[in-house]
């Protein structure tokens, strides 16, 4: 017997149904009180020029936008953000270093409509008009997207974004990643940089600077990552919030990544160790590196070791 699409796609929602975190009917009255701009900084005003630059530009399609809240609305959000990480996901390993949360519900309103902004149709139109990527959906279940907090000594090696969605089967096909740490130091590190396909050569170099947005496509050649190991003082966190949204698969394609596929870039300390550290990427494209892993192939590892 033949199983729809559209009935396959009921079924995992409903197998899944208790990890979804954007719930509807808060998304529905949400949309209902809010006027785009004034939360939106003055960019939504721009949005023929935002999609020239996203389209030509290089390595792979993608826009900076400075500004990117009302002032007093990112400042709200910003002063409303977990204090610590307690209660975060926390990957401890050489290629990431990094802390995450996901469960918007326990969050401060001002931090969790965030995520709703994101969610309304209003603005996946603004997105979809930037993009022209057409078929845009939102990611009710929020994978991978969340709050996220690098320390000292953090990093995110590059690599590509997984494409498959475990739960929706959808395809991811747009990030936007929104900073917010203030006053923060460029001589920390943290920028997130965009490398070309054979990861020879950074080709953008983004600064993390409080109220700036990156949105980009990800695809088969969108390296990017936060590789220079962070400097920050203890106590201080490199704060961000992540949103993907998905679409539909493409047809033509057989295989997909399921996971992140890592890999290290040429001017990476980490090239040192490139059989070991080949063999944790090719781990992690799997499942998440587990203590037992490092153990093994990298056993004198430690994050403060490589500052």
């Amino acid at each position: 017997m033949l199983t729809s699409t559209h009935e396959i796609e009921k079924i995992n929602k409903n197998e899944y149904s208790s990890l979804i975190k954007i719930n509807n009917d808060y998304l529905c009255n949400y949309e209902k009180n809010i006027e785009l701009k004034e939360i939106l900084g003055d960019w939504i005003y721009n949005i023929k020029d935002l999609r020239e630059r996203f389209t030509n530009a290089k390595p792979f399609s993608h826009i900076v936008i400075d500004n990117f809240l009302n002032h007093a609305y990112a400042a709200n959000i910003e002063n409303n953000l977990p204090r610590t990480t307690e209660g975060f996901f926390e990957y401890n390993n050489p290629l990431e270093v990094k802390y995450t949360y996901d469960n918007i519900d326990e969050l401060h309103e001002s931090v969790k409509n965030y995520f709703y902004l994101l969610s309304c149709k209003k603005f996946v139109k603004l997105v979809t008009s930037i993009t022209s990527i057409n078929d845009l959906e939102i990611d009710e279940y929020l994978h991978g997207a969340g709050v996220h907090y690098q320390p000292k000594y953090g990093r995110l090696q590059t690599h590509l974004d997984y494409e498959k969605h475990p739960y929706s089967g959808k395809e991811r096909k747009l990030n936007i990643i929104y900073m917010l740490t203030k006053d923060w130091d460029p001589s920390w590190n943290g920028a997130n940089e965009l490398w070309d396909e054979e990861l020879k050569n950074c080709v953008q170099k983004t600064e993390f600077k409080f109220n700036r947005a990156i949105i980009f496509k990800t695809n088969d050649i969108s390296w990017h990552g936060v590789p220079e190991i962070i400097k920050c003082p203890e106590n201080v966190f490199r704060k961000s919030l992540a949103y993907y949204y998905i679409g539909d698969l493409e047809k033509d394609k057989n295989i997909y990544r399921n996971k992140a596929n890592y890999k290290v870039n040429d001017n990476n300390l980490l090239t040192t160790y490139s059989d070991n550290i080949n063999e944790l990427c090719k781990i992690r494209s799997i499942r998440r590196l587990e203590k037992r892993d490092i153990e093994r192939l990298y056993s004198n590892w430690s994050k403060d070791k490589e500052s």
